[in-house]
């Protein structure tokens, strides 16, 4: 890979692709100019909304302003940052540049309209903003304006560094928020109507956003699939920077990080990930699935992701959350681990978690596809991570302000059938890019239409008018949207297993 310290993005002077050029639009920096598709999209790739982080001077600090230019940016390609990619090889792919962020828009969009900003998720450890299945064009159709982050990931977003900034890869979320703020106006959008949402570590973040004072006003609503809520106090992230920088034999200092490649970095962030797996060594961190996380810093994060949202009551703004069934199965599934899980392996997993007597009988009762060992473990992992973080925001926002809470059940029949109601499974949906070569590795290859219709028109109901269009959670009657092929409400299903996590701290 390539890496530059400048600018990764060129100002020139015409187009060398066959799409029809897009408006020029204003920002704060300077021109910029995409890309119209024939179904009358805009389409705005690689803004820059920060300075180059990976320069010298610049490198594992907080985002920095954008150096205005001269002339008109041709903003037709995305730039994500270094990071590994999603296939099974795990390849490296972005590069060093500008902080960016991309647009979709109607060509007719003349101001006023919703905005949604989508933070991408990615076990904090990988993220792209313009993966396929993150295409807006589908909610451009129906009139609201969609923006995707990028931000820094693993080492350059998350790594502790004794004298650096903590959750530099939140900071950049926050940075890309106010560029919103300051310049979609002039893309057609309305500042005081933005939705933020995102899924898994995109979801996660979106909680820090709903606890951090920070971000009072730079969006009105704000939706979250599949959010985790793990974090690392600054002893515990200490210590994973430690074993990473032993790993490559350096000290754990910046400038020392800094000489090292990215594609070593990035290798090296995968092993550490593996390495932290020995519960008995690392404890809790173990049960965390990727080796950088959110640090309590005492700034963007002060007590815990979930202690502050429950403490930010000026911060209440209305919000969509929920969960798919079987969230876990896409780590187990894929490559044929929920095989070889045994029985001792689920005792062992519910013990680290001090789950309270009976859990386990309750989790072999009501596992949703079989109960083999792998398939309980799948239920006890997804609760864990994703499924009662979610109950749980619910929980804490619906005492306060408008929640709608939901599941995604559609079983997906790829995997021959074993992968179900997965991580992941519910964002093309959400989209409406069920089509596209990257969707079909979690759909298959006839997932139903409609099923993708309900949820985004839901999630375009929100975004313009506030209301997705089905009741209201409370504590009290737990109003749930199951979306499958058929969608209904219903109450929030296994209150037994609930309560179980009752006084789980998250």
């Amino acid at each position: 890979m390539k890496t530059l310290l400048g600018s990764a993005l060129l100002v020139v002077s015409s187009f060398s692709f066959a799409e029809q050029p897009a408006p020029v639009v204003d920002t704060e920096a300077g021109k910029v100019q995409g890309y119209r598709t024939d179904e009358g999209i805009s389409i705005y790739k690689g803004i820059p909304y920060a300075a180059n982080p990976f320069t010298p001077e610049r490198r594992f600090q907080n985002p920095q302003p954008m150096q205005p230019w001269q002339g008109i940016k041709k903003t037709v390609s995305d730039s994500p940052v270094p990071q590994p990619g999603r296939s099974p090889a795990q390849p490296l792919v972005g590069q060093a540049g500008d902080l960016t962020l991309n647009i979709w828009r109607p060509d007719d969009a003349k101001g006023k309209m919703p905005v949604m900003v989508w933070i991408p998720g990615g076990a904090w450890i990988r993220e792209d903003a313009t993966e396929s299945v993150y295409d807006g064009s589908v909610f451009a159709k129906k009139g609201v304006i969609i923006v995707t982050v990028n931000y820094r990931v693993g080492v350059d977003g998350f790594m502790h560094f004794a004298h650096r900034p903590d959750n530099r890869g939140i900071a950049d979320q926050i940075a890309a928020l106010k560029w919103v703020q300051r310049n979609i106006a002039n893309f057609g959008g309305d500042p005081g109507r933005v939705t933020l949402f995102g899924q898994s570590a995109g979801a996660g973040s979106v909680a820090i956003h709903l606890g951090n004072p920070e971000t009072k006003g730079l969006y009105q609503q704000a939706i979250l699939q599949s959010p985790p809520v793990q974090w690392l106090s600054p002893a515990d992230a200490t210590r994973i920077a430690e074993q990473f920088s032993r790993n490559l034999h350096i000290s754990a200092d910046p400038e020392a990080v800094a000489r090292v490649p990215f594609e070593t970095l990035v290798q090296n962030v995968l092993k550490v990930g593996n390495q932290i797996k020995d519960t008995a060594r690392w404890g809790r961190i173990s049960l965390g699935g990727t080796a950088f996380l959110p640090v309590a810093d005492n700034k963007i994060i002060v007590r815990s992701p979930m202690e502050d949202l429950a403490n930010n009551d000026g911060n209440r703004v209305p919000v969509i959350v929920g969960s798919t069934d079987s969230e876990a199965r896409l780590y187990l599934v894929p490559g044929g681990g929920l095989q070889k899980i045994t029985g001792k392996d689920v005792s062992t997993f519910v013990h680290d978690l001090a789950l309270p007597s009976g859990a386990l009988q309750a989790y072999a009762k009501n596992s949703i596809n079989t109960q083999s060992p792998g398939d309980i473990y799948a239920q006890i992992m997804s609760d864990y991570t994703f499924r009662m973080p979610a109950l749980k925001i619910a929980n804490i926002m619906s005492d306060n302000q408008k929640t709608w809470f939901y599941n995604f059940s559609w079983r997906s029949p790829a995997y021959h059938a074993r992968l179900g109601a997965a991580h992941f499974v519910d964002v093309p949906f959400t989209f409406g890019t069920l089509h596209t070569k990257e969707a079909e590795n979690f759909v298959g290859v006839n997932p139903p239409e409609s099923l993708s219709e309900s949820i985004n028109n839901a999630w375009v109901s929100f975004a313009k008018y506030g209301n997705p269009g089905w009741p209201q959670y409370s504590d009290k009657d737990k109003k749930t949207m199951m979306f499958n092929t058929t969608s209904s409400v219903a109450t929030s299903k296994d209150p037994h297993i609930s309560s179980l996590w009752e006084k789980f701290r998250f």
